[in-house]
């Protein structure tokens, strides 16, 4: 008893007593404890459980330590084994080995035994089935193991047709094991069921189910027979009314029926599969044969009937054609076809189309000939079939291709304008296909350069750059065409340069060269002017070049430079001064003045001068105080 806090020892073995210690022994078991017997296929769990141990380990292995083929999975006092699925690997005795601490050791073995009866049997007979002609029956029976304990039956309704057994079959693995039998069905086998028996009596394994079994009825087909076609309205319709095919025979299995039509060419067309063909509206091209097969799909048994088909009404043309092609070059011979069809056969015409009363070319007859078209010879051209039912027409149109042809360029305003005016040149050409338009200009060099392709070359504000031959090409693959205008471009005197040499300041004796240069265009004309008091003369120069030999003092004075073409003019005002005289005056030099104006571009100073002295000594020159003294 408990009295302060404190147990009396001689009540200890009292209390000792009352409450006794109970500890239960190391024990183990595998579940299923029984023999087990598992499907291949499915899923088995053996499971080894303990008791009175804390902390058991456990072990799996089979007797003859081949590999488990499952899954080991360790829980607090059990141990799974998982085989998912179970196979044939699977057929062992599996040993559990438990130990609990270092001295206790249990351990316990089952048998794992192994089946495989998945499926009932599957039945197929081949061929299908035809009263009196032979057929086998096989009966498969999938996946089963272990076959040297499998027996199999075919019965008809309640007799036995065929027994069979597998007991000295040594297949280690699932297999599908067929059984197969021969008989000539009759035509009262219709209806009657065949029937396969599966047996898998092993007396040692518990399962089920140990038998399966599948049936199957008989069903003799025949046919087909009595094959006929039957026409609606008749087999001789007019043309645009509905005419129906019907397909009659006799089967008692599934048949196809295939419509055929035999052409003109002796080639078979293949219509429809259907046992009745109809066509809304008739044509021409619907007489013909026609077959109707109809196939048995089970015995593939066929039969044919035949009709023929004939279609009347007025002329349908069929065919209108050009030989070799609708389109043609000129120079090739040209036939033009035409096919009508109709009952009675229709008359043909063939003609060129055309308003007036001259119907140009003719034919009567399917076929209209060209010998060497021109593209005078395109246009429409019709067919005309005629029969007592009535006259059908077709068009058709013959496209002649030719080269570029009257090729014209024309200018606006003319082929001479103004500098800043604006000129349109168009280039016009006959052809088929319509001939490509390209513009070129001819260079410096002589050689052409395509600059634009179009009809109409625009240039808008003409530069003197602008001016040359401009040449405008049609072309397309069956030939080219070129014509070619000359553009001038006028241009004022612009740009004007005035050297005087030696200076505007010589002395009485001396030479006086004035040069010049200048662009315009057309080139331009140049006056002089010496301006006196009581008159005005002027001189006028071709070539350009003005020298003052010898000057006096009456040469000082103003001159007026005035240079002027078609375009315009420019005048330069030249103040020449004349002072005292050379020393020598036995070799005083007549004083003229010399001009020479350079079109395009200037040229250097040094140049020119070289050119002036050069050219004073020239016959073409002026002599100005000679002029003036003559005025005098």
């Amino acid at each position: 008893m408990r009295r302060n806090g404190k147990i009396k020892v001689e009540n200890a073995a009292e209390f000792m007593y009352v409450l006794p210690i109970v500890v239960k022994a190391f024990e183990m078991e595998i579940i299923p404890a029984n023999r087990i017997v598992a499907q291949i296929g499915e899923t088995l769990i053996l499971t080894c459980n303990t008791t009175g141990c804390a902390s058991p380990s456990f072990s799996w292995r089979t007797q003859m330590d081949n590999p488990l083929g499952g899954t080991v999975n360790n829980h607090r006092t059990y141990s799974t084994l998982t085989m998912n699925p179970v196979s044939i690997v699977n057929s062992h005795d599996y040993l559990c080995t438990v130990f609990c601490g270092e001295k206790e050791k249990k351990e316990k073995s089952i048998k794992v035994e192994l089946y495989s009866f998945p499926s009932n049997p599957i039945i197929e007979i081949r061929p299908s089935l035809v009263a009196g002609e032979p057929v086998t029956v096989i009966c498969k029976i999938p996946d089963v193991y272990p076959s040297d304990h499998l027996e199999v039956l075919l019965k008809k309704e309640g007799y036995i047709l065929h027994e069979e057994n597998f007991y000295e079959d040594d297949s280690t693995n699932t297999e599908t094991k067929t059984v197969t039998y021969s008989f000539n069905p009759t035509a009262e086998d219709i209806g009657k069921e065949i029937i396969c028996v599966a047996k898998l009596p092993i007396a040692y394994m518990d399962f089920e189910p140990k038998e399966r079994v599948t049936s199957q009825k008989l069903n003799t087909n025949f046919g087909p027979k009595i094959t006929i076609i039957t026409a609606s309205p008749g087999n001789s319709p007019m043309e645009g009314d509905p005419l129906k095919l019907t397909c009659v025979t006799e089967s008692n299995s599934p048949t196809q029926t295939v419509w055929r039509k035999h052409l003109a060419d002796e080639s078979i067309q293949h219509l429809i599969e259907n046992n009745v063909l109809f066509i809304p509206h008739t044509r021409f091209t619907d007489s013909g044969l026609y077959i109707c097969e109809v196939i048995n799909l089970v015995t593939n048994k066929t039969e044919k009937a035949t009709m023929d088909i004939v279609i009347q009404g007025s002329p349908n043309i069929t065919e209108l054609s050009i030989e070799p092609s609708i389109t043609v070059r000129e120079g090739e011979n040209v036939s033009i076809q035409c096919s009508a069809e109709g009952n009675p056969p229709p008359k043909i015409i063939l003609r060129r189309k055309s308003d007036s009363a001259d119907m140009g070319s003719y034919s009567e007859g399917r076929i209209l000939l060209l010998p060497s078209v021109t593209f005078l010879n395109g246009g429409d051209y019709e067919c005309i079939a005629e029969n007592k039912f009535g006259k059908s027409k077709s068009e058709i149109t013959l496209n002649v291709e030719y080269g570029p042809k009257n090729t014209m360029i024309s200018v606006i305003p003319a082929t001479a304008v103004r500098e800043g005016e604006t000129v349109v040149m168009k280039c016009t050409s006959s052809g088929n296909p319509a001939p490509v338009i390209s513009w070129k200009k001819k260079t410096a060099t002589g050689e052409l350069e395509k600059m634009f392709e179009d009809a109409t070359l625009p240039i808008q504000n003409v530069k003197s750059q602008d001016m040359g031959l401009y040449e405008c090409e049609a072309y397309n693959q069956f030939g080219r065409e070129e014509k070619a205008v000359k553009l001038l471009v006028q241009v004022p005197p612009q740009n004007i340069t005035v050297l005087v040499y030696p200076s505007e300041n010589v002395k009485e004796g001396e030479n006086v060269t004035i040069t010049c240069s200048t662009y315009s265009n057309p080139p331009s004309q140049m006056v002089l002017k010496k301006v006196h008091q009581e008159k005005e003369i002027i001189l006028s120069s071709v070539n350009g070049t003005f020298i003052l030999y010898n000057v006096t003092k009456n040469d000082a004075g103003r001159y007026l430079l005035d240079v002027f073409n078609e375009a315009g003019n420019n005048v330069k005002v030249i103040e020449i001064s004349v002072v005292g005289r050379l020393e020598k005056t036995d070799q005083m030099i007549p004083l003229i003045i010399a001009f020479s104006c350079v079109t395009a571009i200037a040229v250097p100073v040094v140049a020119i001068l070289i050119y002036v002295s050069r050219k004073a000594k020239i016959n073409g020159s002026y002599s100005l105080v000679k002029a003036l003294r003559l005025k005098v």
